[in-house]
């Protein structure tokens, strides 16, 4: 039994480098090639999020959104004639489900030329600030679900207020 022992404590640390050398080869492979073969636990499907701000729960009834997240994940996968109308005073009317709650709700996106940024407006205060009792630093977020066509949104975390921390 000893002997066995030994014989692991001696080679353990020999095929511990042969093993760490041979997993770098093939991370450099598969950066070559596009792919990753290691192991992901969790991928966090809400890709755009935000602490909202008093401005996003004023009487605007606007969502600013960033614009980096909405022109990385949003716009390639919108129709042409959406993206056309994202981009004009009109906007375009999208689809919003609540994961939440389970329901479904309408809002208009576009590109807002004064801010440059895009924003959810039409109902924003409504359906979402009211109907969800939304604060100030409460954590939302979004993504896009291109099988549905539409956004799916959460509340991700609630903003800690003080009477929640009554003794």
């Amino acid at each position: 039994m000893s002997s066995i022992i030994r014989n692991f404590d001696i080679e353990a640390p020999h095929d511990d480098r042969r093993r760490v050398g041979v997993m770098r080869e093939r991370n450099e492979e598969n950066k070559h090639w596009g792919y990753s073969t290691n192991l992901m636990l969790y991928d966090d499907p809400w890709k755009i999020k935000k602490l909202l701000t008093k401005s996003d729960l004023g009487n605007l009834s606007r969502l600013l959104l960033p614009k980096k997240s909405i022109e990385d994940l949003v716009l390639p996968v919108l129709s042409v004639e959406s993206k056309r109308e994202a981009k004009t005073e009109k906007g375009t009317k999208i689809t919003i489900w609540d994961v939440d709650t389970q329901s479904m709700h309408y809002l208009v996106f576009k590109f807002w030329v004064s801010s440059r940024s895009y924003v959810f407006i039409d109902n924003w205060t409504k359906e979402f600030v009211n109907r969800r009792s939304l604060q100030i630093n409460d954590e939302i977020g979004f993504h896009w679900n291109s099988y549905k066509n539409q956004f799916d949104f959460s509340v991700l975390a609630r903003a800690s207020s003080a009477r929640d921390q009554t003794p």
